[in-house]
């Protein structure tokens, strides 16, 4: 079987020895892309910037996959197929980062051995390069904390259990209405989901924008303790 290699990257916590796959040291990360808009004068060079936007990356994973038959190898070539095709997928790759990525490609298969018992292959994926799920747990009232990470927004989970009923309840500049003591109430901006006590409660808020991280220094306040989590994104 393939267990003579270890694992030298993974999707979605599946090693890549679980596909017989080897990565190949010309696998590649480009840089994040970038989108910049700027005012300029019809005289004059000094311009007025408006707006930019930081994009995903380019990521190409070439492969070896090995099997002992030639049907072998053919499953575990369409067994990894169909892991990068899920969207988004976890990688984690050699250089010790993970990525939540979307495959753009799968690239032509050739044998690489006379038996037929090893491919070569390859993936096309865009996506963000990060570190794990960091937690951070502020008192009642909220607090000021540093976040990791050198994107210039980063999407973060708010959780609150609330102590006292209200008509109102102002969460991270976000306003609830009518809540209960006892009640959890999670701005999930990771997930894209608002919920109360595990049931969607979008209606339940005047929510337009989701809460955003800034690398460094960020202020979160709630009349109760908070929870915060998010992942690093680096650019």
């Amino acid at each position: 079987m393939t267990d003579f290699f270890a694992d030298d990257f993974f999707v979605n916590d599946q090693g890549s020895s679980a596909f017989g796959a080897r990565l190949l040291a010309s696998y590649a990360v480009g840089g994040a892309s970038l989108t910049r808009s700027r005012v300029q004068p019809a005289a004059g060079m000094r311009f007025v910037p408006a707006g930019s936007r930081v994009g995903l990356r380019e990521i190409s994973l070439p492969v070896h996959i090995f099997g002992t038959t030639p049907r072998e190898v053919q499953q575990q070539k369409s067994a990894l197929d169909a892991a990068l095709l899920a969207d988004p997928v976890e990688l984690y790759l050699p250089d010790g980062f993970l990525y939540t990525a979307s495959c753009d490609s799968i690239g032509e298969v050739t044998e690489y051995s006379q038996d037929g018992c090893i491919l070569a292959g390859s993936y096309k994926l865009s996506g963000f390069r990060h570190d794990p799920l960091e937690t951070v747990h502020l008192p009642v009232g909220g607090g000021a904390f540093l976040a990791k990470g050198t994107a210039p927004d980063m999407e973060c989970r708010l959780t609150c259990t609330v102590g006292t009923a209200s008509d109102s309840y102002l969460m991270a500049g976000i306003l609830w209405v009518d809540v209960k003591a006892g009640d959890v109430l999670v701005l999930d901006g990771i997930r894209r989901k608002v919920t109360r006590n595990s049931e969607n409660a979008l209606n339940q808020t005047d929510l337009t924008q989701w809460p955003l991280l800034a690398p460094g220094s960020n202020i979160m306040t709630a009349p109760d303790a908070m929870t915060v989590e998010y992942y690093p994104i680096y650019l």
